[in-house]
């Protein structure tokens, strides 16, 4: 009977996942008790268990039905012999033929000459089988001749000594058949009420309701990592938020600060304007004195001139 060894797999991600979960887990509180301080795995416990139960049922079971092996073993055996015994017996009735045939030959009997069909009805006669009328009427005609003849004799001879080797290969030939059908329905019970069937089920039973439960621990662990996963993933939004919106305010800190300057730079732009326009204007009165100098330079001058006619 074979025992079904069943593997449970769950998929790598899934496995890493609770791996880490129970890393993460023991890293913030471990259990020491001598030297048990590795990682508790309750998923690969609860498989070992299931296996182990499993197990014990399936040994139990096969012990009790090695009995019945052991019975069917020694009928197989039984039936060796007797197929050893039937090779000889065969061997023998053919050898007895060959010399019947041999004799038969050598007198110069065919067979439907009336010396061999008379060998028929006394072969019958010796294996006491039921006569007709008028094999009876015949065999008196045969012992009122004188009997059986000289070929006829030293044929029944030979007929005598293979019936004994046709019996035991015939007795032989049926104690196998009755040992063939004793294992046959021996192995026929057994696939009907067969214990290590019923074994083999509870313990797929077992292995699938293991499997089961196992299904649900993965599902929680892989649920408690989801959940942890979402949690981390919220506080680094949240942070990120933060930070991005540090980030707004300082960028908005500095267009207010860029405002400022920009309209500092426009204010002394409109100053530089007013004093590049009063500078223009100095420029346009000095021009102007400098003008009015000039022209009374040259008054001078002519006033000078017409003094000086004037004296001459």
């Amino acid at each position: 009977m074979k025992v079904q060894n069943k593997a449970i797999f769950m998929g790598e991600s899934i496995q890493s996942q609770r791996h880490a979960a129970n890393e993460k887990k023991s890293s913030r509180s471990n259990i020491f008790a001598g030297d048990l301080n590795q990682t508790f795995d309750p998923i690969a416990q609860k498989k070992q268990q299931a296996q182990k139960k499993a197990m014990k049922i399936v040994t139990d079971t096969w012990a009790g039905d090695r009995k019945l092996d052991e019975s069917l073993d020694e009928r197989r055996n039984k039936i060796k012999e007797l197929e050893s015994a039937m090779k000889e017996s065969g061997s023998h009735l053919k050898r007895i033929n060959e010399e019947r045939a041999a004799l038969k030959e050598t007198y110069g009997f065919t067979e439907d000459s009336q010396e061999e069909q008379d060998l028929r009805l006394l072969e019958k006669q010796a294996d006491n089988k039921p006569l007709t009328k008028e094999e009876q009427e015949r065999l008196a005609q045969i012992k009122e001749a004188g009997g059986p003849t000289e070929y006829q004799e030293h044929s029944l001879e030979l007929y005598k000594a293979a019936s004994t080797y046709k019996e035991e290969y015939e007795k032989a030939k049926k104690e196998i058949y009755q040992e063939s059908s004793a294992i046959m329905s021996a192995k026929l019970e057994r696939l009907k009420h067969d214990p290590m069937v019923k074994a083999s089920k509870s313990a797929d039973e077992i292995m699938e309701a293991a499997r089961q439960e196992i299904i649900g621990m993965l599902y929680d662990d892989a649920k408690d990592h989801i959940d942890e996963e979402m949690e981390e993933k919220k506080e680094a939004a949240d942070k990120k938020a933060e930070k991005e919106e540090e980030e707004e305010e300082k960028i908005e800190k500095r267009k207010e600060e860029k405002e400022e300057k920009e309209e500092f730079i426009e204010e002394i732009s409109e100053d530089m304007t007013t004093i590049l326009d009063a500078d223009n204007l100095m420029d346009d009165v000095q021009r102007e004195i400098k003008k009015i100098m000039d022209e009374m330079k040259l008054l001078d001058e002519d006033m000078k001139g017409a003094a000086v006619d004037t004296a001459g």
